[in-house]
Parts: structure tokens; C-alpha cells; sequence
């Protein structure tokens, strides 16, 4: 049974253990050499007090054994403390290949919680016992911090930025949520729970109460709907990056220069991660997919974070193009025109590649075009 007083919250998650144990080292270390001091202290207020017959000549000048050990001790001291906390942090940062995913959008003052099998939640997250759990977070406002303190992990949230944490439940229950930075009046309400149920009574939780389409289905909807299939789809004039394989792949692109020509600026390949899909949805114009024309709109403020991450997660499901009617071109997926890629590349020949912002507006439905086509 568990003691009614204690020091830390009880351990629930793999990770906890680990940071336990640095915490109370951490702690001894603390404790160990402020008790060194202290004594050291009053041995010489003692020893050495107004008219004790205490030695006072020659007094010692230098001490190299003494002065070699108050500085190799603490510096290897120092260093071990510094090779245990980076190889926890770099434990705590790889995240299980098999771990299940959800999205985290943080708003003030409540948390919104996505799983790719249809479920949300709101200021609650429900996840297996036993199963290493991965968090996806953006803001839509300001800066936020997820914390659970039985797990031992916490991770700041920030606006236009994707933070992930994972975490291994190791006991069935329901644990604590915290907003633990301050983002505004009511910071101190934006609390929650963490559900966590044997793996049976979880995959029938996911059957049940809140459900709606997968995300993928709700991101499919919302890419058709605000015209991006237009732009993006088999049979679009305009040519615009085919997506089928684009997550997780290398992809070069070019990042405007101030009073340089595009066509002058070198290419750079990044990686297609949420984080460049999802400014390439907000802010097209900053990098711009290597022999193509920045001629996509903005969507930023048109969808919300939870929107994006939903489109986000439609693509992600377009890997491959074997016999996926999704609206895109098929037979390949480097998406990029000829001698843009390096590699062998799929062009479309009803793609013109001189369309007209007018166009863009009509099939996207944004009535502003972008600013550099102003």
C-alpha cells in the first residue's frame, strides 16, 4: 500500500524510475557537500576563535594536494552527473517505432486531444496500459506545457510549432494533466486527467462515445473542400507538388532571398515532416519546393490547428499510389518537374504551369492572392 506521504508523485510510466533516481542523486550530491561545508564551517569558527590557543604561524600559502581534490572531485562528479543525464534525455527523446499517436492542440484555456481512430477528447487523454504513447502538440494561442507529473515528463507547446513527447504507462488509473507555464487569466483551470486502461478495455473505449470519422477521412474532406485536390489532384492545370509519398521523404526547396530572383536562390533538401507541410499550408512563401512557382495562398487563419493536423494526417496516408483513388495523380511519387528533383521525375501534360492567380483563387476560394503576386 502506498504511504499517504510522499516525497513524489508515484511512478506510472517507464521514464520515471530513471528520473527518479538522477533527482535523488542530484539530491545527495546537494546534501553531501552542504554538509561538508557547514562543518568545515564551524570546525573553523570553532578551532580558530578569538583567544584559542590555536597556531597561528606560518600560515600555509599553498596546498596542491587540497586544491587538486576541491577540483578533480567536483569535475568528475560533474561529468558523470552530465554523461547520466544524456543518456536519459536521449532515452527519453527516442520515441518507440511502435509507439500509438495522438495530436495535442493546446488553447486557453483547455486541452484538445485527436486519435488517428476517430476519438477526441477534450481535457482528457485515454491511452493503453502498457503501450508507449506518442504526443503531437501545437498551440493555437500561446505558449502552453503539458505536464504529468506521475509519468515524470513535460514538454512546452508553442504556437506554429510541433513539440513531441512519448511516454510508457506502467499502471492502470487516472493521473493528473497541468498546464505548467502560465498563458493568461485562467491558467490555473486548464487542468485535466490522464485515463489509463488495461489494452482490452481500451480498443473497446475507441469503439465507443465521441467518435467521427478517422482523421485521415475528416483531413480528406477538409483537403477537397478548401480546394487543395484542385491545385494538388490528377487532373489540375496547375502544376503544383504531387503529395503521394511526401511525408517523411528528403525534398529540396528553395527559401526566398531578400532582392534575389527565386530561380537564383540554391536549393536546400529538408525533410517533409508535419512542420513542413504544416508552414507549407500556412506560410507557403518560406519554403518553396525547388522549380516551382510560389504562387499557393495562405491558409493561415482559414484553418485551425486542429484542421491542419487533420490534413496532415490525410497526407501521411498517401505512401504509395497503387490503386488509392484519392483525387491525386498516379504512377509515382517524386512530384516535382522535370530536372527539379535530380531523379527520375512524372510530369502531367495537362499541367500548364502558367496559370493565373485568378485560377488559384477560383479553385481555392481565397479571394486575395499572395503577396508577392500582388
Amino acid at each position: 500500500m502506498q504511504s499517504s506521504i510522499s516525497l513524489l508523485p508515484e511512478q506510472s510510466a517507464t521514464q520515471a524510475g530513471g528520473i527518479d533516481a538522477l533527482f535523488w542523486f542530484l539530491t545527495f550530491i546537494t546534501v553531501l557537500f552542504t554538509a561538508l561545508v557547514c562543518i568545515a564551517i564551524v570546525y573553523f569558527v570553532v578551532r580558530y576563535r578569538r583567544g584559542a590557543k590555536a597556531d597561528r604561524s606560518n600560515p600555509p600559502l599553498e596546498h596542491m594536494t587540497l586544491e587538486l581534490a576541491w577540483t578533480g572531485i567536483p569535475l568528475l562528479i560533474c561529468l558523470f552527473i552530465f554523461g547520466w543525464s544524456t543518456v536519459l534525455y536521449f532515452k527519453n527523446r527516442l520515441v518507440p517505432r511502435d509507439a500509438l499517436e495522438v495530436y495535442v492542440v493546446g488553447k486557453q484555456w483547455m486541452w484538445k486531444l485527436q486519435h488517428p481512430e476517430g476519438r477526441w477528447e477534450m481535457n482528457k487523454l485515454t491511452v493503453p496500459m502498457g503501450r508507449p504513447v506518442k504526443l503531437t502538440m501545437t498551440s493555437e494561442d500561446v505558449i502552453h506545457s503539458f505536464f504529468i507529473p506521475e509519468f515524470r515528463v513535460k514538454m512546452d507547446v508553442y504556437p506554429g510549432r510541433f513539440t513531441e513527447l512519448w511516454f510508457k504507462p506502467t499502471k492502470a488509473g487516472t493521473y493528473h494533466l497541468f498546464c505548467a507555464e502560465f498563458c493568461g487569466t485562467l491558467h490555473s483551470g486548464m487542468v485535466g486527467e490522464v485515463v489509463v486502461l488495461p489494452p482490452a478495455e481500451y480498443e473497446a473505449w475507441l469503439q465507443t462515445g465521441n467518435v467521427n470519422k478517422t482523421m485521415a477521412s475528416r483531413g480528406e474532406q477538409l483537403f477537397r473542400q478548401h480546394g487543395c485536390s484542385g491545385c494538388h489532384g490528377q487532373n489540375s492545370r496547375v502544376r503544383a507538388p504531387y503529395l503521394e509519398g511526401i511525408y517523411g521523404a528528403q525534398r529540396p526547396v528553395q527559401i526566398p532571398k531578400a532582392g534575389v530572383p527565386l530561380e537564383n536562390v540554391p536549393a536546400r533538401t529538408i525533410t517533409a515532416d508535419i512542420r513542413y507541410i504544416h508552414d507549407s499550408i500556412v506560410l507557403p512563401n518560406e519554403e518553396i519546393a525547388a522549380g516551382f512557382k510560389p504562387i499557393m495562398p495562405s491558409y493561415k487563419g482559414r484553418l485551425s490547428e486542429e484542421e491542419i493536423v487533420q490534413i496532415v494526417e490525410y497526407i501521411r496516408t498517401l505512401k504509395t499510389s497503387n490503386g488509392t483513388d484519392n483525387g491525386l495523380s498516379h504512377g509515382g511519387i517524386q512530384g516535382y518537374p522535370n530536372n527539379a528533383s535530380g531523379g527520375t521525375n512524372r510530369t502531367n501534360t495537362n499541367r500548364t504551369g502558367d496559370v493565373g492567380t485568378s485560377d488559384i483563387r477560383a479553385r481555392t476560394g481565397i479571394n486575395t492572392p499572395p503577396a508577392n503576386l500582388r
